[in-house]
């Protein structure tokens, strides 16, 4: 056997007993040595199970921060929340021993991964302490597990819609998945002409001034070729005197996606508020919209499909109250 092939053969031997997050490099002394190699970005999970977060101060404990959903807890198990008081929302902790029974989740085989700040990588979320959260009216009324979180990272303070941030449950890191939030906008005031994108699925509306003035305002969450989701709000406010509280309104809002390199745009349904999604190497994967207590995740890649759905909440009088999403002046 020649000098070659003893070194190309035993080359061989070298890389079938390395294991594949390391490879063989030559030394200056020409001995071979073991050097480590990056692991290759996982990108975003191809079916996750989402879990959404809900901020502290929303469910009655007086500081911020933000609770991650666990489980719907059944009548015939919450013992939290007993004659009267089931008629009343209410929050109340629940011992750790008691949690799994209700449904919290086994985070030793499947962690919770945290998706906090813009463009920040996801970081462990570790529980420590979990409540009984009752909310909704006498019509919908339900007793929520959810868990306090210790995180890896910093996430933003509960405060505006886009900056919730998401969790999900998975056993591996979801290295190379990115949150991403709104980070466009534009608005449009007294009758000025929307981009035809989006006028085109508005349906018509007898609306001439001065009596009538249409506003429309839209943001979005896009990526670097111009791809992902915008959320879009007419309203046509019929004055009838000088008080803006006075007139009456025609609202509607719709959730758009656009593909990459495209100026159509496909709505999506049914909607919600638009508030992120997540972006891998690929693009767009999920894009993110809550309504009425319901996380709704649009998969880019299956648009056709139904999102998938987790109901975290019921809303209570004050949400019903505050649901209808209008550019009225009015200011109560």
């Amino acid at each position: 056997m020649t000098n070659g092939v003893m070194r190309a053969g035993f080359a061989l031997v070298l890389a079938l007993t390395v294991g594949p997050g390391a490879a063989w490099a030559q030394d200056d002394d020409g001995s071979a040595v073991v050097v480590d190699m990056p692991e290759p970005d996982r990108g975003c999970p191809v079916k996750p199970e989402f879990l959404p977060m809900t901020p502290m101060g929303q469910v009655g404990i007086d500081r911020l921060g933000w609770l991650v959903h666990q489980a719907i807890i059944p009548a015939s198990k919450d013992k939290f929340f007993q004659a009267g008081a089931r008629s009343r929302s209410g929050v109340k902790p629940v011992p750790m021993d008691q949690a799994k029974k209700l449904g919290a989740l086994d985070t030793t085989k499947a962690p919770i991964w945290v998706f906090g700040k813009e463009k920040s990588k996801a970081c462990k979320g570790t529980p420590i302490a979990y409540w009984a959260v009752r909310m909704g009216t006498d019509d919908d009324r339900q007793t929520y597990l959810m868990a306090e979180l210790a995180t890896e990272c910093e996430v933003l303070p509960p405060g505006r819609l886009p900056g919730t941030p998401i969790a999900i449950r998975q056993k591996d890191e979801p290295t190379g998945c990115v949150l991403r939030r709104p980070n466009r906008s534009l608005t449009g005031k007294e009758m000025d002409g929307m981009p035809p994108d989006y006028a085109e699925h508005i349906p018509p509306q007898d609306c001439a001034a001065p009596e009538c003035a249409r506003l429309w305002e839209y943001f979005g969450v896009t990526g670097e070729e111009g791809e992902g989701a915008f959320d879009l709000t007419v309203s046509y406010l019929h004055r009838n005197g000088s008080n803006p509280c006075n007139w009456a309104t025609d609202d509607l809002s719709m959730l758009f996606v656009r593909g990459r390199e495209s100026t159509a745009l496909t709505p999506l349904r049914p909607g919600g508020q638009l508030f992120g999604g997540l972006w891998d190497f690929s693009g767009p994967r999920f894009i993110l919209s809550r309504e009425m207590g319901v996380l709704y995740a649009y998969d880019y890649q299956k648009l056709k499909a139904a999102p998938k759905a987790v109901r975290y909440g019921s809303p209570t009088e004050e949400d019903l109250i505050h649901a209808k999403r209008t550019l009225s002046p009015c200011k109560k």
